[in-house]
């Protein structure tokens, strides 16, 4: 997945760039079957994400789910994580916030991620 797939472009009238917007993260509270661990002395959330979910670009998922903010790389071994493991409901909610659409209303496969809107951009 490209990290700017759902987030939207628009071209800016000034100068003509393509200028991409906001992309805005959801929310994701604890759920039964994710995954606490600590890192390992080298870990970066991207190499998280692929030993994880088999995707780099899905590192905002753990970021939101532990709250890091502020581009940290180096992840602290003493910290534990959480690592998110229903990814559909994550992601689902992710596009919906991102495609200028209106919010999923849940069901579905992972029961819908519950916390609704607004996590930061990163």
């Amino acid at each position: 997945m490209s990290r700017y797939k759902n987030t939207q472009v628009r071209i800016d009238k000034d100068s003509g760039s393509r200028v991409y917007g906001l992309t805005i993260y959801p929310r994701i509270p604890i759920q039964d079957g994710d995954l606490f661990i600590s890192p390992i002395e080298g870990d970066r959330l991207e190499s998280l994400a692929f030993r994880y979910y088999e995707d780099t670009s899905l590192w905002w998922v753990i970021a939101e789910a532990n709250n890091l903010r502020e581009g940290r790389f180096a992840l602290d071994p003493n910290e534990e994580l959480r690592i998110p493991i229903n990814l559909a409901p994550i992601l689902l909610e992710f596009r919906d916030l991102n495609s200028g659409g209106s919010p999923s209303s849940g069901g579905g496969a992972g029961g819908g991620s519950g916390g609704g809107g607004g996590g930061g951009g990163y």
